[in-house]
């Protein structure tokens, strides 16, 4: 297997982001928090698909990427992240796994300064229309 890039990724569901309070909401205001994620592992990207594995597992292939999408919406919201998320964004992935639609947002290689999410947004979109 081919390997394009690692790297550290926390990630969610959005059925996971669904049940966060009010509490939860503003978990990540404070410093040295992590943003608002339900799974911690490594991020593979391979010219065919995506797989995270740690302490959950998915593996996406790429041709069933249905939107890539750099930015907040109704689940994981600007008001959950440190600095309204100006220094970084979450990465959603829409994809078909048979008949399901599933959604999972990425936060790649967070650090205190931000992350490398535009990063692997670019890729990714370079990756999907090639093969296309």
């Amino acid at each position: 297997m081919q390997i394009l890039r690692i790297g550290k990724v926390m990630w969610s569901h959005d059925y996971d982001l669904g049940t966060l309070g009010v509490a939860n909401d503003g978990g990540a205001l404070f410093a040295f928090t992590a943003p608002p994620h339900h799974h911690t592992g490594e991020i593979i990207l391979t010219p065919k698909s995506i797989v995270l594995d740690g302490d959950g597992y998915e593996h996406i292939p790429l041709d069933s990427l249905e939107q890539l999408y750099l930015g907040f919406d109704e689940f994981y919201k600007r008001s959950m992240v440190r600095s309204s998320g100006l220094f970084w964004q979450p990465l959603r992935l829409r994809y078909r796994l048979k008949e399901e639609l599933k959604t999972l947002y990425l936060i790649v290689d967070h650090t205190l300064f931000g992350a490398k999410n535009q990063l692997w947004f670019n890729i990714l979109k370079q990756l999907v229309s090639r093969n296309a």
